[in-house]
């Protein structure tokens, strides 16, 4: 797919989503140009050539692919360019906080030679519904949760690096203190003294955080010792090698799997609730 052009047409999408607060959703140009780049990306790694060739025939109003992939681009921005202004209608109707969780399990942490797809997505979700579930179980309450499992790339203080999973969800109708009861990682898990695996943040403008929830992209976070001792990280972009594992993961996947739902569901291109 060749790079789309400097300026871009009247963009539908964008318009509803700077509406909402999101002003710098990703244009179709930006998607054409970050669809060419992991095309030829992808190129240089062992993907199949027919996946590499039915990514770069996808465009904005159709799939090159029989099943779409959760690494084209194309496909990501009309899943999520609905999706975001339909959570936020959903999340804002329902009672209670809006808060914005992020989880990074010690268990969710696999060897960089094992790849981000050692780890698994169903037993993400898995756990995600037992702690809804516990939530509901001592309060009484059934929240609404929107948002998704990614992945980054660690790099302590050794240089050891690691691929990390983590969610970030959308969710009203739990306070923060049941979302840490529910969500927390525990004292079974050793943990360094820096660490903080569980963080639950209040939503400003549900639209942004949604779509930083929704994300596709990934970073490098290199550990560092700051000027107090205590250690930091840096936020990086991946460099070429690690952007092609990643963007070769992310295109084993289906569009969507990486999705997580509680209390609602997707029905014929709609999010819809299914709390009684």
């Amino acid at each position: 797919m060749p790079p789309g052009s400097s300026i871009d047409p009247p963009d539908a999408a964008c318009e509803r989503l700077a509406a909402l607060g999101l002003d710098n959703f990703e244009t179709a140009a930006d998607v054409a140009r970050r669809q060419h780049a992991m095309v030829r990306g992808l190129a240089r790694t062992d993907a199949p050539p027919n996946l590499i060739r039915g990514l770069g025939q996808c465009t904005p109003e159709a799939c090159g692919l029989r099943r779409c992939r959760d690494g084209c681009h194309e496909a990501q921005r009309r899943l999520r360019a609905p999706l975001i202004p339909q959570a936020d209608t959903l999340v804002r109707a329902q009672p209670g906080p809006l808060l914005a969780p992020t989880l990074v399990h010690p268990l969710w942490e696999v060897p960089y030679e094992a790849g981000p797809g050692a780890v698994s997505i169903p037993a993400v979700k898995q756990h995600v519904k037992r702690a809804f579930m516990r939530l509901t179980t001592r309060t009484g309450k059934r929240p609404t949760a929107v948002g998704a499992f990614e992945v980054c790339l660690n790099c302590d203080l050794a240089g050891t690096k690691t691929w990390a999973g983590q969610i970030h969800l959308i969710v009203a109708g739990a306070t923060r203190d049941e979302l840490h009861a529910a969500l927390g990682v525990g004292a079974r898990y050793p943990l360094p003294p820096y660490a903080k695996p569980l963080v639950v943040e209040e939503v400003g403008n549900t639209a942004r955080q949604q779509a930083y929830a929704l994300k596709r992209f990934a970073e490098q976070r290199i550990a560092y010792l700051g000027k107090n001792g205590r250690q930091a990280r840096n936020h990086l972009p991946l460099d070429g090698h690690d952007q092609r594992t990643f963007d070769r993961w992310l295109s084993e996947l289906t569009l969507g799997e990486r999705l997580i739902l509680v209390g609602c569901k997707r029905l014929n291109g709609r999010l819809v609730s299914v709390l009684p």
